[in-house]
């Protein structure tokens, strides 16, 4: 059983700790759920950058709150014979987070399932978990403490770094797509002769393709996020802590710095550059280079205040146009 005072140990919050009633801190909790669904016996999280915080909070029946500590008890106007105590914190959803992971997540699977097909000469780490039908091919290095979920197929020469993620029906270090007509005009495939470095803390979603590269490396660095879907073209390199949100393609040796944040279907085009703290707004076609901490968004790309002042100029055409 999971009482509120695990949660305030775990958190080491007693000086932020504030209770409502004289035994809540051995109050059950059950689960964790969202602050407008929240019942009694469950933990929730509110900050104040939530829209109509206060509101939110007045009407709250959870027994424990993670709240962010620049608002007021007072103001929150809690029911404090519903509500047994509240964490203040700096970042509740962050704490939050955490508390689910630590008493609430479901386990990941563990060892090597039988139908897994594994390289003699591939290389696995401690307390790696590889699912059903995965296949590893010659030469993978995979580091301690990775998950491979159901259905994932690594091709050789790939390195991997430790816990990471990788989830069903993704495609890592397949040949990637270059070709070159003969005098005849057939095609001829570019040979692709590199792998593909991931490294530590790596999350990858579901149906993922990540092609080796063709001289040199495709490579992700430590602490990327990668949503379903998403195309990585050969000998493209993504900075750490990037997230690429679904159904992202970034084509062949295009550069992506660190920090950067690519929206749902952005296309970006092959050997483009993005600097570092990008962030790409949803459905942006990237033709030319991004500098560093800028943000674009549209087809093609263009800087959001050139974005925004080419939708207005467009607006004004088609409101004269109506108006005759």
């Amino acid at each position: 059983m999971i009482t509120i005072r695990n949660i305030v140990d775990f958190l080491n919050a007693d000086k932020s700790f504030h209770q409502f009633s004289e035994n809540a801190t051995c109050v059950p909790i059950a689960r964790p759920a969202p602050i407008t669904s929240a019942q009694q016996g469950d933990v929730t999280f509110c900050g104040a950058t939530a829209k109509n915080h206060l509101k939110l909070l007045s009407k709250t029946r959870a027994s424990l709150l993670l709240m962010d500590g620049n608002i007021s008890i007072d103001d929150a106007n809690l029911d404090q014979s519903v509500v047994q105590a509240v964490i203040l914190s700096d970042n509740a959803r962050l704490d939050f987070m955490r508390v689910v992971e630590q008493f609430f997540a479901q386990q990941r699977p563990g060892g090597i399932h039988s139908s897994a097909v594994i390289a003699s000469s591939a290389s696995i780490g401690s307390d790696v978990a590889v699912g059903p039908l995965c296949s590893i091919a010659d030469k993978v290095k995979i580091g301690r403490d990775t998950t491979i979920f159901a259905g994932v197929h690594i091709y050789d020469q790939v390195r991997i770094g430790k816990n990471v993620n990788i989830h069903s029906g993704t495609v890592i270090g397949k040949e990637g797509w270059g070709y070159e007509r003969d005098k005849s005009g057939k095609f001829i495939r570019f040979p692709h002769i590199g792998g593909v470095e991931i490294g530590d803390d790596v999350d990858i979603g579901s149906n993922v393709v990540i092609d080796r590269g063709a001289l040199e490396n495709t490579i992700i660095k430590d602490g990327c996020k990668i949503n379903n879907g998403t195309h990585i073209g050969h000998n493209v390199e993504v900075g750490g802590n990037t997230i690429i949100l679904p159904h992202v393609y970034l084509g062949g040796s295009a550069k992506v710095g660190e920090a950067c944040w690519i929206g749902p279907c952005v296309t970006v085009r092959d050997h483009i550059e993005i600097g570092s703290k990008a962030f790409i707004g949803f459905g942006s076609v990237v033709t030319k280079n991004i500098p560093n901490g800028v943000t674009v968004m549209g087809s093609p790309a263009r800087e959001i205040g050139d974005q925004k002042k080419l939708l207005e100029h467009w607006s004004d055409i088609i409101a004269q146009a109506e108006h005759g």
